[in-house]
């Protein structure tokens, strides 16, 4: 069954229509924060969850709202699977690796690594890191659950963005685990550089998502790094460390 795997989720999920098809049976529901809001889910329970070899098990999960595209996933698995483990998502590769430490990170790493001392957020267990958008600094959480990048106003405005401008449209709709509508503006922003590496040309969302209170930013610049400001790269991940390293894909030309 394809899941996604993703650092900005702290435990495991199933969408309902796939609860429905295995017949899971549902427990006591709960508060679950999504990016664009809270809403009370059902509770699961599977015997195991299975990724590249690696399982968990007896895992408590919860169920999502059936997503809004046509993408067909049957759920996410997050950090309560890849503690533990040295997870590597090599995206010009189109691969993804989970290894049971111990192991080498000398064996895994290039001479081209830059490793972040991940910082921690107020309500969840996703890994922060520092960013800067057209030269403002701001702060980020590491998500590769997020196909796109997500910034707050307060980011928008230290960099100088005229989202009203010509260079900003309307951008998609953002639903999150609450289903929430929330509408966004879309444009390319010149340069946001993380981790010693520059992204030029990267196309933002511009909102002020209720999951950045909950993470707690203030109302300082945040940002989720989504997957297409790290298309370029490989992703070395050590949530157990609280750290991760960007490297160069040995599917990249140097």
């Amino acid at each position: 069954m394809p899941f996604v795997l993703d650092t900005g989720a702290d435990g495991s999920h199933v969408y309902e229509w796939f609860a429905r098809q295995q017949g899971l049976k549902p427990g006591v529901p709960i508060s679950v924060e999504g990016m664009t809001g809270a809403a009370m889910m059902s509770t699961y329970r599977l015997d195991s969850i299975t990724v590249d070899g690696r399982t968990i098990r007896a895992v408590a999960i919860t169920g999502l709202p059936d997503r809004k595209d046509a993408e067909i996933v049957s759920g996410v698995t997050g950090n309560d699977l890849m503690n533990g483990a040295i997870a590597i998502f090599d995206f010009p590769c189109r691969a993804v690796t989970l290894l049971p430490k111990p192991v080498s990170m000398r064996r895994i790493l290039t001479k081209h690594a830059v490793m972040i001392q991940g910082g921690t957020v107020v309500d969840g267990t996703q890994l922060t890191l520092p960013v800067t958008v057209n030269g403002a600094t701001g702060i980020a959480v590491l998500d590769t659950g997020s196909r796109g990048t997500q910034i707050n106003m307060a980011f928008a405005r230290a960099a100088h963005l005229d989202i009203d401008g010509a260079s900003f449209g309307n951008g998609e709709t953002l639903y999150g685990a609450a289903s929430e509508a929330m509408k966004t503006r879309e444009g390319r922003v010149d340069d946001v550089a993380f981790a010693g590496r520059h992204v030029n040309g990267l196309t933002v969302r511009v909102a002020d998502l209720s999951v950045f209170k909950s993470f707690g930013f203030g109302e300082g610049p945040a940002m989720i790094l989504g997957i297409n400001a790290m298309m370029g790269q490989r992703l070395v991940y050590d949530h157990q460390a609280k750290r991760f390293w960007f490297d160069r894909s040995s599917c990249m030309a140097a």
